[in-house]
């Protein structure tokens, strides 16, 4: 017993030791933080499917404007140069809508990039297009930019290029705008002119006058200096509910331009 009672104490004491170690590994145990991990946000690969053109929009031949600006005629500018107009996409790779003297379209393809760019014709080798100074140039033609007001083959070609403006009828104003309306000339509010003569009944330069394209008719027109006569259309060969041949007849509105 009293051998006994003599190990208690050595035991309480390794006890005691062995707890304060257990403490002491415990308050030396680090933590180490992993290094966080900057990741710099890569570029987007450049892609010519996606790449956008500083040139997209309505470009009209400029031998076809100066010719238009010179007679005042859009039947006597249509032929002028094959290519009349061309609409471009906004991005590289995607159709360019090519018309062809205001009658028939094909279509043709726009690439580069780098402020280099090439349009393909069908069956024909890639041609450089120079684009600056608000104007494109490829290896014949140059075009310039019109506004574009979201009706598809309707571009308002005429209507910005020689109609918009304010003009003097018997003292009271009236204004064509570039985007086909009109004030000031009760009952009509909007026109429309015609580009393309090449189908029966287009022997005079026209237009369309109503409220709107669907309530609409053909008059003639003419430019003389700074006046804009407008005429009733008189058929002289009808068919059916049709004409094939028309000329300009009864003067209905004489306006000086301002």
């Amino acid at each position: 017993m009293f051998k006994e009672l003599k190990k208690l104490p050595i035991l309480l004491s390794i006890i005691i030791l062995a707890s304060c170690n257990e403490n002491h590994k415990k308050n030396d145990v680090t933590i180490e933080e992993s290094p966080v991990e900057t990741r710099t946000p890569s570029e987007p690969a450049e892609n010519n499917e996606t790449r956008t053109i500083p040139f997209g929009g309505v470009w009209v031949n400029k031998k076809y404007v100066d010719k238009l600006m010179s007679t005042k005629s859009p039947k006597k500018s249509q032929d002028v140069v094959p290519i009349t107009l061309m609409l471009f996409p906004t991005q590289l790779n995607k159709e360019v809508e090519v018309v062809m003297g205001f009658h028939e379209g094909t279509t043709a393809k726009i690439t580069g990039g780098n402020g280099e760019y090439k349009i393909k014709f069908q069956e024909e080798p890639a041609q450089t297009i120079d684009f600056k100074n608000g104007s494109i140039r490829t290896k014949n033609n140059e075009f310039i930019k019109l506004k574009s007001f979201g009706s598809k083959n309707d571009y308002k070609i005429v209507e910005q290029l020689l109609f918009a403006g304010k003009y003097d009828l018997n003292g009271k104003e009236v204004e064509f705008t570039p985007s086909g309306k009109i004030i000031g000339l009760a009952p009509f509010s909007n026109y429309s002119v015609l580009i393309d003569y090449y189908d029966a009944g287009m022997q005079v330069d026209q237009l369309r006058l109503g409220k709107s394209a669907a309530e609409s008719e053909l008059y003639g027109f003419a430019f003389k200096k700074n006046q804009l006569i407008i005429y009733e259309l008189k058929c002289l060969e009808p068919e059916g509910q049709y004409c094939n041949v028309v000329k300009n007849g009864k003067k209905i509105y004489l306006l000086t331009r301002k």
